[in-house]
Order: structure tokens, then sequence, then C-alpha cells
């Protein structure tokens, strides 16, 4: 075995589960942020965590509002998501740029892509420094999901957004 560096375990790793992480802009509309720093962290109550960049808008609007909404895009955003990735929710509105379709969600004013996999409707509950990230842990407050989708992944190091193959 060699040593190696944290985008070389990445690839090690591949493929990681890729989410957006759906939060509302100050101007009311959804920002879309593409992030495989998330993980589920407890049964009872749901819970789940994402880690951003200190630096990051998604963060920021999360702390200052308090919800958000982990998604697991659809396979046609594959796209999308990487284009989300190349720029800031604070200068650019995303979803218009990217021609996103959204919808609506039941008991939230967030959107969220039309073609979603999986949505995880959530609460904040705690941010944590770690590193060069802040650790968001928060409380599902509802799962909502289209098994019928194909969602994506991010593969080779964050080098490819792409379903999984079964098999």
């Amino acid at each position: 075995m060699k040593e190696l560096n944290i985008m070389e375990a990445t690839v090690l790793t591949s493929p990681n589960p890729l989410t957006l992480i759906c939060s509302k802009k100050e101007d009311g509309t959804t920002n879309l942020a593409p992030i495989c720093f998330v993980s589920y962290l407890s049964f009872t109550p749901p819970m789940i965590g994402f880690a951003a960049g200190k630096q990051s808008h998604t963060g920021k609007r999360v702390r200052e509002t308090g919800k958000v909404i982990v998604t697991v895009p659809g396979e046609s955003l594959a796209g999308a998501v990487m284009a989300c990735g190349a720029s800031t929710g604070a200068e650019t509105n995303k979803v218009a740029a990217n021609n996103i379709e959204m919808m609506a969600v039941e008991g939230s004013d967030i959107q969220i892509p039309a073609d979603t996999r999986l949505a995880m409707v959530a609460t904040l509950q705690q941010s944590v420094e770690v590193g060069d990230h802040i650790l968001h842990i928060c409380q599902v407050d509802k799962f909502l999901g289209d098994e019928d989708k194909k969602g994506l992944y991010a593969w080779n190091g964050f080098g490819k957004v792409a379903p999984a193959v079964e098999g």
C-alpha cells in the first residue's frame, strides 16, 4: 500500500452518492449545490449530515434559514449538476442558468428539481467546524422518493457524474 492524499482516496471509494443541497436564497429562489460529503447519522430520530466549505453560500443560507432539502438528483441532471458545481449561488441563479425544471414540496418553501430520486426535507440542528468545512447536522422531517428514477453518483474522484450500474 502507498500513502494517498484525500483526492486520491476519493477515487478508491468511488462511486460516491451525489446530492444536490437545495436551500432558499435571499430573493426566495432555490440555490442548488452538488455535495458528496453527505451521510446518514441516526435512525431515531432520522438525521443526516453534510459538509460544505466554510465560505459556501449554501452552508451560509442553511445556517441562516435553518431549513434544507437534500436531494439525490435524477440522471437527466448530470450536466446541470456539473455546471452547478462550477459557480456560486451568491452570484448565479443556477436553476435559471441551467434550465432546471423545479417542483414544490408540500410543507416547504424550498423547491427541488423535478427529476429527483430522493428528497430529504430537513431542519438544521447543529453546525460544527470540521477542518476547512462546516458539518451541518440535520433532522429529517420527511423523506420523499421515486424508486423508478436513477440517482447520480460521483465517479473517479468526482471526475464524472453518472448513475450506478446495477449488477
